[in-house]
C-alpha cells in the first residue's frame, strides 16, 4: 500500500511539472500581448483583441490551479470552468474580425456586446454536455486526467465548425476585399492565418483528450501546441495588435 501511494505521488508530481510547463508559459506571453495592445490605445478594437489574450491567459491559469486540487471535488469544477473560458475566448477573434470588416462602423457598442453575449451563452454547451451528459470525466477512475467522450468530441467540433470556422472563413474574404495595400495585406494575412491556426489547435485539443490511448498523437499535439500556440499568438499581435484606430 505504501509503495502504491508513493508511486501515485511520484506520478502526480511528474505530471504537475510537465503540465505546468505546458500551461504556465501561455499565461505570461498572452498577458504580455494584452498589455502591449492596451498600452498603445484603448478603443473598441483593442479591447476586443486584448480580451482574447486576457481570457486565454485566465483559462490556462485556472486550468493549472485545477492540477493542485486533485483528490478534491473542486478539481472538476475548476477544470470545467477553464474549459468554458477556453471555448469562449475564441469568440473574441471572430468579433475582432467583424470589427475589421467595418460592418459595425456606424453602430454603437451594443451590437458588439450582443455578439459577445451570444457566444457566452453558446459556450455553455461545455457545461451542459460536459457535465450533465458526462462528456468530460475527471476523477480517480481516469487517473485525474481529463477524458472526453467521442460524442462530446463530435459536439465540440460541430460547434467550432458552425459558429467559429465558417463565420471566420466568410469574414476573412470580407476583410481581404475591404482593405488594400501590400503592407496591410501582409498584416491581414498574418492575422487570418493565426486565427485559423488557433482554431485548428483548439479542435486538436479536444481530440487529444478523446483519443487518450494514442500516445503518438498526444505527443504530436503537445509539441505542436507549444510551437504553433506561441507562433499564432505572436501573429495575431503582429498582424493587428497595434495601430488600431477603430
Amino acid at each position: 500500500m505504501c509503495n502504491n501511494t508513493l508511486l501515485f505521488q511520484n506520478e502526480f508530481i511528474f505530471r504537475v511539472i510537465i503540465v505546468s510547463i505546458v500551461q504556465i508559459w501561455p499565461i505570461f506571453y498572452m498577458t504580455y500581448f494584452a498589455y502591449k495592445i492596451l498600452k498603445r490605445a484603448r478603443n473598441r478594437s483593442t479591447y476586443t483583441l486584448s480580451a482574447y489574450f486576457i481570457t486565454t491567459a485566465f483559462t490556462y491559469f485556472i486550468a493549472t490551479i485545477s492540477l493542485f486540487l486533485i483528490n478534491t471535488p473542486f478539481s472538476y469544477i475548476v477544470y470545467m470552468t477553464s474549459m468554458y473560458f477556453f471555448v469562449f475566448s475564441h469568440s473574441f477573434l471572430i468579433n475582432f474580425s467583424w470589427l475589421l470588416v467595418r460592418l459595425d462602423e456606424k453602430s454603437s457598442y451594443n451590437k458588439l456586446y450582443l455578439r459577445i453575449t451570444l457566444y457566452a451563452i453558446l459556450s455553455l454547451y461545455i457545461i451542459i454536455f460536459g457535465v450533465l451528459f458526462n462528456g468530460i470525466t475527471l476523477n480517480e477512475g481516469t487517473g485525474w486526467i481529463p477524458d472526453y467522450s467521442w460524442a462530446f468530441l463530435g459536439i465540440s467540433w460541430t460547434y467550432f465548425l458552425i459558429f467559429l470556422i465558417l463565420p471566420q472563413i466568410y469574414l476573412s474574404f470580407k476583410i481581404l476585399k475591404e482593405y488594400e495595400g501590400i503592407v496591410l495585406k501582409k498584416r491581414l494575412n498574418r492575422f487570418i492565418i493565426s486565427v485559423f491556426l488557433m482554431l485548428y489547435l483548439a479542435m486538436s485539443f479536444f481530440l487529444f483528450h478523446a483519443w487518450a490511448e494514442n500516445i503518438i498523437f498526444r505527443t504530436f499535439h503537445t509539441i505542436q501546441g507549444l510551437v504553433f500556440g506561441l507562433s499564432a499568438g505572436y501573429l495575431v499581435y503582429k498582424g493587428f495588435g497595434k495601430d488600431l484606430d477603430q
